[in-house]
């Protein structure tokens, strides 16, 4: 699933493409693509321009003045671009056109379990995900001493941190590697974390996730940016996907288990459990 790095480096592909460009054709493969279905879909954009692109955690956000398009690529959705207009099918699940001296067709690719919403500018924060995300790792609001607050909770830190409620944009890849960076254990209680720790983590959370952008996301299988390019930090990774490898740090093999459902990398020595 794309994460922060990925939706960020996509947003921003698609202002650098499109951003001053007016629709001049709009269609959606099926009505559950969208809240506008499939025949408001074209006719709320046709005609609109796009002003800006943003990200609200893993959520890609387009302005269109009157609209605001909330588009969640969930597990291996893409935003692609095409080399003329094609009709939306099963993979190419929504189309938006763009004109210019040359055309511009943007394909929001396998919007299976995913979407791309229509509403209204004043009530984009009544979104049902948007309304109950957390702080964004890059905002103000998302400081030590708010990590201090939210870690009180007697539950794994790696759960918590996958808690979009608690911070927003993070997921399985890189919550792995900020846990590492900050030598926690994923199953250590948050209230038995020390300042330290907390420290630790914030630091190493904005740390990861602006170098992850940087080098334009992670390709494990389906990630690629609007120009069809792989991320690269893959290449940077040093516990996630390197189970039975010895950690870059202390030469011990990386161990995989399961924590908040999800498999997790964690290198037993430079992360204890106490």
């Amino acid at each position: 699933m794309p994460e922060l790095p990925e939706v960020t480096v996509i947003a921003e592909d698609v202002r650098s493409l499109a951003a001053g460009k007016e629709v001049t054709r709009a269609a959606i493969f099926r009505d559950d693509v969208s809240n506008a279905g499939v025949e408001g879909f074209g006719e709320k954009l046709v005609g609109k321009t796009l002003k800006g692109t943003g990200r609200r955690g893993k959520i890609i956000t387009l302005d269109f003045g009157d609209y605001v398009g909330v588009v969640h690529l969930v597990i291996s959705g893409r935003v692609l671009r095409l080399p003329e207009w094609r009709e939306p099918d099963k993979i190419h699940t929504a189309v938006v056109e763009f004109d210019g001296g040359e055309p511009l067709v943007l394909a929001f690719t396998r919007l299976w379990l995913g979407y791309f919403d229509l509403y209204d500018p004043d009530r984009v924060d009544d979104h049902p995900l948007l309304k109950r995300l957390g702080p964004d790792p890059f905002s103000e609001e998302f400081t030590p001493e708010y990590l201090r607050y939210v870690f009180r909770r007697k539950a794994a830190i790696k759960g918590l941190l996958l808690d979009q409620s608690v911070v927003s944009g993070l997921g399985n890849i890189y919550v792995d590697e900020v846990l590492f960076e900050a030598k926690v254990h994923p199953t250590r209680k948050a209230n038995t974390l020390t300042p330290e720790e907390i420290e630790a983590i914030h630091s190493a959370t904005r740390d990861i996730l602006g170098r992850a952008i940087e080098a334009r996301g992670t390709t494990f299988d389906s990630y690629h940016d609007a120009f069809g390019e792989t991320g690269k930090f893959q290449h940077q990774l040093k516990v996630f996907t390197h189970a039975g490898e010895p950690c870059p740090v202390c030469g011990t093999g990386i161990h995989k288990l399961r924590v908040a459902g999800r498999g997790t990398h964690v290198c037993p020595v430079c992360q204890p459990t106490d």
